[in-house]
């Protein structure tokens, strides 16, 4: 799970939160959540729902080819934003270590 901020420096600047269930960042499909941070007495279950209002679509990334693509279903996610999510998940490097 990763948060990106979509838009910085705009009116329309938010948060989303990228989900894979298997925890990689290759070739997949994605979840996109508005983000949700915790907050004292905050109950809400986990893993992520598909059918929360929070949802905002998928992402499917093929990292396969020289030419990586990627597909958005969904509708609540204007184009713009699709693609700040998908060239984020395409340029993704998993760090080598937690700090």
């Amino acid at each position: 799970m990763v948060i990106l901020k979509l838009n910085p420096g705009t009116d329309t600047e938010h948060e989303v939160e990228i989900v894979n269930e298997k925890g990689t960042w290759e070739s997949g499909n994605y979840l996109v959540f508005k983000a949700h941070f915790m907050t004292e007495g905050d109950v809400t279950p986990e893993p992520h729902n598909i059918n929360s209002p929070n949802f905002l679509g998928e992402i499917n990334i093929d990292k396969k080819d020289n030419d990586p693509s990627w597909q958005y279903n969904g509708d609540k996610l204007p184009a713009d934003e699709q693609k700040q999510v998908a060239e984020f998940i395409l340029d993704y490097q998993v760090p080598d270590a937690v700090y």
